[in-house]
């Protein structure tokens, strides 16, 4: 049976995106390249992570809207008062940690429905005599 996304390895998740988020635009600013992003590298780090642990495709769905719309929005917000490469850096930063907040949010109700489903106690068959 599946284990549903723990707070914790959440939180772990959310560390390395803000650190990848953060160190990446940091070299692409030292290179002055505005047309690249690291934000590629964080959505194949989080799809391998979902492949080889967390296959909820509800989950996945409804973070890959959350992750599109905060971090388009945060970026045209952003973008006129901190410049391109500090905007970028906190807008994916914050969208990837949105994406993976309602990631686990998802995933651990459907583990909740599904456990309650299959257990004893729910079950209208009677136990074996």
């Amino acid at each position: 049976m599946k284990r549903p996304v723990s707070w914790s390895e959440a939180a772990l998740l959310s560390a390395a995106c803000w650190t990848v988020s953060g160190l990446g635009y940091a070299v692409l600013a030292a290179l002055d390249e505005p047309q690249l992003s690291p934000a590629p590298l964080i959505a194949v780090g989080l799809a391998q992570w979902f492949f080889a642990y967390h296959r909820c495709w509800p989950a996945a769905a409804a973070a890959g809207l959350t992750a599109f719309v905060v971090l388009f929005a945060l970026v045209d917000i952003l973008r006129p008062g901190l410049g391109r490469y500090v905007a970028d850096a906190l807008a994916t930063g914050v969208a990837s940690t949105a994406a993976l907040t309602v990631f686990t949010l998802v995933d651990r109700a459907g583990g909740r429905r599904h456990d309650t489903a299959g257990s004893p106690e729910n079950s209208r068959t009677a136990p074996p005599t």
